[in-house]
C-alpha cells in the first residue's frame, strides 16, 4: 500500500506551512484511501548533514530518514527565505540519501512529489520551479508539481482563499495518484537520475 509522507520544512509553532502540507495530504488520504504521515521539522533534532553514511546516524535524525525511505510518495512544504527554501530542509535535503556512496537507498529516486512554498507575498512564487525543482532533478524524482500560498491567503492560521485550497488538494491527490502508475510502469520507475 502507497505511502504518501508530508515533510513540513519549517521550525515555526503554528506553522502556515503545515496547514497547507496538511490540506494537500488529507486529499490525497481521502481520495485514494493511503496511508499518511505528516512530520514537521520542527519536532526532530537533526544532526547537521556532514556527509557521513546513512548508517552512522542515530537519534532522531536516523528516525526521520526511516521514514523517508519506507515512503512511497512526497509532499515537502517550506516557508520561503530570501526566494528560497528553508535552512532546517536544506539540511534534510543534504542527509537523504540518493543511492551512490552514502547508501545503496535512493527514496526519492523515481517517486512522485510535490512542493508547497508558504511566503508573505507573491515575490516568492518562484522557488518551487527555480530552487526546489533542481532538487527533484538531483534525487531523480517526479515533480508532479507545486503550489504556491503568500500570506494575504489566509485568515488567521487557516487558508481561506478557495481557489488555494482546492489546488492544494489537487496536488495531494496528483501526487497519490502517478504513484499508481509509477508502480504498475514498466520503465518511468526505471529512468532514476543520469548521474
Amino acid at each position: 500500500m502507497t505511502k504518501l509522507l508530508g515533510i513540513v520544512g519549517s521550525v515555526s509553532r503554528p506553522s502556515k506551512t503545515q496547514i497547507a502540507v496538511e490540506i494537500a495530504v488529507q486529499a490525497a488520504r481521502d481520495e485514494w484511501g493511503i496511508e499518511t504521515e505528516i512530520i514537521s521539522l520542527a519536532d526532530y533534532q537533526l544532526d547537521t548533514a556532514d556527509s557521513r553514511k546513512l548508517i552512522e546516524y542515530t537519534g532522531d535524525t536516523a528516525k526521520l530518514l526511516n521514514k523517508i525511505i519506507e515512503s512511497d510518495a512526497f509532499i515537502i512544504g517550506t516557508p520561503a527565505y530570501r526566494g528560497s527554501y528553508s535552512g532546517v530542509l536544506k539540511n534534510l535535503f543534504d542527509m537523504i540519501p540518493r543511492g551512490k556512496w552514502q547508501s545503496d537507498k535512493a527514496p526519492l529516486e523515481n517517486r512522485p512529489l510535490g512542493f508547497i512554498g508558504t511566503g508573505a507575498t507573491d515575490h516568492h512564487y518562484l522557488l518551487i520551479n527555480q530552487e526546489l525543482g533542481p532538487i527533484a532533478s538531483f534525487f531523480g524524482a517526479y515533480l508532479v508539481g507545486g503550489v504556491y500560498v503568500n500570506n494575504a491567503q489566509y485568515e488567521g492560521e487557516d487558508i481561506s482563499d478557495a481557489k488555494i485550497i482546492q489546488r492544494l488538494e489537487t496536488l495531494g491527490k496528483a501526487v497519490a495518484e502517478l504513484n499508481t502508475f509509477l508502480d504498475k510502469s514498466k520503465f518511468l520507475k526505471q529512468l532514476g537520475p543520469q548521474f
